[in-house]
C-alpha cells in the first residue's frame, strides 16, 4: 500500500478521469450518447496518462496501489480509456515481475449513469453552431431541447457519489457498517440484470476465472465489496466531460450548475477526496494535463 502524503492525509480518494480525444471532441461537436472511438491520438493520450502518472511511482498524486474500485461508463471512448490504464499497470507489474497490478484485483463496474449529457437536439452540434441562432445560449444555464436537464445529470451523479461516499465510509444508505453494496443502475439495467438473472445457467463448481478488473464481464456485477483496509478505499471514474464537472459540483454539494466553472480536458485526470472528516468533501487537483505535453 502506497503511505498516505501530507499533502493528501489520511482519507480515500476519488481520480476522474475524462476519456482521451475522439474526432467530434477534436471538432467541437457536442459528443453525447453517440458511442463513437477515440482517435489514435486519444489512445496515444490515455497510454501517457497510464505511464507518465497512473504507473509513474516518482509523483504523488494517484496512488494506484490503493484503487479498488472503479467505475465506468458503457460508451467505448471512455472504456477504450480505461483499458489504457489497465493494460499499461498490468504491463508494468508483469515486466517488473513484482506483485499484481492492482487492476488484477480491483472491482471494475460499468454504470449507465455515468453516460455523458444527453443533449438532445444539439448532439454533434458545435457550440458555435448554436450561438448562430441563439446568442445567448449556455448549455449549463439553458439546457439543451430534447435532452437532458443539469437537474437530471445531477441526479444521475448523485447515485454515483452516494455509492462511493458509503464505499469509502462502510456503511450502506441507512448509516449501518456494511462489507457490501448494490451499485446503483438506471431502470433499463435493472431490467436487464433481472433478465440475465432469471435466464442464466452456471455451473457453480466451475466458476468462470475472470480479472475483475476486467471489463468483459462488469457490465452485469451488481454487487460492489468493500475492503476491511479503509486505506485501499481510493475509487477511479472513467467518464466524459460535462457529467464530470457535474459530478465534481455535487461532490461539493454545490448545484450543478456550479460545474459551468470547471473546465475539463480531455484525457485529465483530476482528485476529489476530503479535508478534516469524511463528511468534508473538497477538490484536490482539477485538470490535471500536465502529462500531455510533448
Amino acid at each position: 500500500m502506497t503511505t498516505p502524503s501530507t499533502v493528501h492525509g489520511q482519507y480515500p480518494r476519488v481520480y476522474l478521469v475524462r476519456h482521451g480525444t475522439t474526432e467530434w471532441s477534436q471538432n467541437g461537436r457536442h459528443t453525447g450518447l453517440t458511442d463513437i472511438p477515440l482517435l489514435p491520438i486519444g489512445v496515444e493520450q490515455a497510454g501517457l496518462l497510464s505511464s507518465r502518472i497512473f504507473e509513474n511511482p516518482h509523483q504523488d498524486m494517484v496512488h494506484i496501489n490503493n484503487i479498488t474500485l472503479v467505475l465506468v461508463s458503457p460508451l467505448q471512448r471512455a472504456q477504450q480509456t480505461y483499458e489504457q490504464l489497465r493494460l499499461g499497470g498490468l504491463t508494468k507489474q508483469l515486466h517488473n515481475n513484482t506483485a499484481p497490478s492492482c487492476f488484477t484485483r480491483t472491482q471494475a463496474r460499468i454504470s449507465s449513469l455515468l453516460t455523458e449529457w444527453d443533449y438532445g437536439d444539439y448532439e454533434g452540434v458545435t457550440t458555435k453552431e448554436i450561438l448562430k441562432t441563439r446568442p445567448t445560449w449556455s448549455l449549463f444555464g439553458d439546457n439543451a431541447p430534447g435532452g437532458e436537464t443539469v437537474e437530471q445529470v445531477a441526479a444521475r451523479a448523485d447515485a454515483i457519489i452516494e455509492l462511493i461516499h458509503n464505499y469509502q465510509r462502510g456503511v450502506d444508505s441507512q448509516g449501518n457498517a456494511t462489507s457490501t453494496l448494490e451499485m446503483p443502475f438506471t431502470e433499463l439495467e435493472t431490467q436487464s440484470n433481472n433478465n440475465s438473472n432469471n435466464s442464466k445457467h452456471q455451473d457453480s463448481n466451475n466458476p468462470p476465472v475472470t480479472d475483475e478488473g476486467s471489463l468483459a464481464t462488469a457490465q452485469k456485477k451488481t454487487i460492489v465489496t468493500i475492503p476491511e483496509e479503509k486505506g485501499l478505499r481510493d475509487v477511479l471514474v472513467v467518464a466524459h466531460g460535462h457529467f464530470l464537472r457535474v459530478f465534481a459540483a455535487r461532490w461539493l454539494k454545490e448545484d450543478g450548475l456550479y460545474g459551468k466553472n470547471l473546465v475539463l480536458d480531455t484525457a485529465s485526470v483530476s482528485v476529489l477526496g476530503y479535508e478534516h472528516t469524511l463528511e468534508e468533501r473538497v477538490i484536490k487537483v482539477w485538470n490535471q494535463s500536465n502529462h500531455l505535453w510533448k
